[in-house]
């Protein structure tokens, strides 16, 4: 009898420590699948911040360098040539120096998050870059500036689009003639891979880019 109590005692703290065992397994499994989750969102979240910051912090010094120099191309060679595609990238020879200048800053400034299909849409459109100073007519008095703050990335709740990301940033825009006005800008993002953006577009701007259309005349 005293034999027996004590295998029934063994067994029934061996059925207690294994469900010890297993519940800390579980919250370990729990907690490491919630780091992985937060890891990825803050990566989605960090991708589409930094494409805000590039594409409403302006004057980009390289840029406007680049599109100086092609603008002083195209007007030395006239811009109904075959010499002028050449400049803006679409001779099927090649590309020009300042054209690639152009390509190589979008690769910089854009590539690190975007997909690749997604990226290449940047170059062929020339999309990238698109609240700054325009590389056709440039003149030194288009000056305007904006500076880009609050940045507030949001996952979608929606269990049929978890891949989207809406976001909103408030943007400061300072016009050629020194008017500051201020401009919320919305929009939604999909991260179709961790960190890289399949598609990104801005749905209001709050009327900023009829401020730049203003300045750039």
């Amino acid at each position: 009898m005293y034999i027996e109590k004590i295998k029934k005692i063994g067994g029934t703290l061996f059925l207690i420590s294994s469900c010890f065992l297993f519940v800390g397994c579980s919250e370990k499994n729990s907690e490491h699948q919630e780091e992985v989750d937060v890891s990825l969102e803050d990566k989605n979240r960090e991708a589409v911040q930094a494409v805000l910051e590039s594409e409403f912090t302006v004057p980009n010094k390289e840029y406007l360098v680049i599109v100086k120099n092609i603008d002083k191309k195209m007007t030395e060679i006239g811009s109904h040539t075959p010499e002028a595609n050449e400049v803006n990238g679409v001779e099927e020879s090649g590309v020009s120096d300042e054209w690639r200048a152009y390509e190589d800053l979008v690769k910089k400034m854009y590539g690190p998050y975007f997909m690749d299909y997604a990226f290449d849409k940047l170059i062929s459109n020339a999309i990238a870059f698109n609240y700054h100073y325009g590389y056709l007519g440039f003149g030194e008095n288009v000056r305007y500036e904006m500076t880009v703050s609050n940045i507030q990335v949001t996952k979608s709740e929606n269990n049929n689009t978890p891949k989207f990301y809406d976001f909103t940033a408030q943007v400061e825009y300072t016009s050629n003639a020194g008017e500051v006005s201020q401009h919320e800008v919305k929009g939604v993002a999909i991260l179709s891979e961790p960190g890289k953006i399949g598609k990104f577009e801005i749905r209001d701007d709050g009327g900023l880019r009829k401020k730049v259309s203003v300045d750039r005349q």
